[in-house]
């Protein structure tokens, strides 16, 4: 199944130039297999930046960044296969690498959606 952040917006006194995806593979044995997919919003129309699919091996954290300077919104779309146990958290830095907590979205935080976005 696959999850999203929802539409988060960029209009905060200082807007994200940078968004940041935590991916924890917390099983023991099983690598995670991992699709993710970024969109933002330039003025109406979500466009998506993004669209990656890989492996997470077992007991592995990573860090994925990405550029959304500009942009009034943004979406993290994911899904995950072969283990349970892969966590995706989204965070977003401002210019001087601040966190700005009212664009974090935790895992749990996340909605369920039927499927990700279709990309051309």
């Amino acid at each position: 199944m696959a999850s999203s952040t929802g539409p988060l917006q960029n209009n905060v006194p200082n807007p994200a130039t940078m968004i940041h995806v935590l991916i924890s593979n917390d099983d023991l044995s099983a690598t995670g297999i991992v699709e993710l997919e970024i969109f933002i919003n330039l003025g109406g129309t979500l466009s998506p930046i993004v669209h990656e699919l890989f492996s997470i091996s077992p007991l592995i954290t990573e860090i994925k960044s990405y550029n959304v300077a500009g942009a009034i919104g943004f979406e993290v779309q994911y899904s995950v296969s072969a283990t349970t146990n892969v966590v995706i958290n989204v965070f977003s830095t401002d210019a001087m690498g601040n966190i700005l907590g009212a664009q974090g979205v935790l895992s749990s935080e996340t909605q369920m959606i039927s499927q990700l976005t279709p990309v051309p």
